[in-house]
């Protein structure tokens, strides 16, 4: 049997990645015009070297956001933006302030995200 270098490339990395690549929720509150405030999770999955990753949230209405950030090496602020797409065309604008510059979600922090046509969500993590 023969198998291709690049694809024992890509089971190697997709199975690192699993193992070594940070993940997990930020769970946090919508706020949204005329409705109370509902809990809502964002999950985040940094890359393999951890210099950046992908979003993703789904929200009471089903609307499912994803998009992806990209941390600044050895920046000494604590500062990192995202901006998520919605698949029924929304946008959502994020400001993430770290507790660890150049971590990324998994060293933990706070989270404000401004979603286009009205709400918030808000997360310390």
């Amino acid at each position: 049997m023969v198998v291709s270098l690049s694809r024992l490339l890509g089971v190697g990395l997709g199975a690192a990645c699993l193992a070594a690549c940070a993940h997990g929720p930020i769970t946090g509150r919508l706020t949204q015009p005329g409705q109370a405030p509902a809990p809502v999770i964002m999950n985040y999955r940094s890359s393999v070297l951890g210099g950046s990753g992908q979003l993703s949230m789904t929200l009471p209405t089903g609307e499912r956001f994803t998009g992806s950030y990209q941390l600044v090496p050895r920046d000494p602020k604590r500062q990192m933006t995202a901006n998520l797409t919605g698949d029924r065309g929304a946008s959502m604008q994020c400001r993430f302030t770290l507790n660890e510059p150049g971590v990324g979600p998994d060293g933990g922090g706070t989270v404000q995200c401004q979603i286009s046509g009205g709400g918030n969500f808000d997360a310390d993590f």
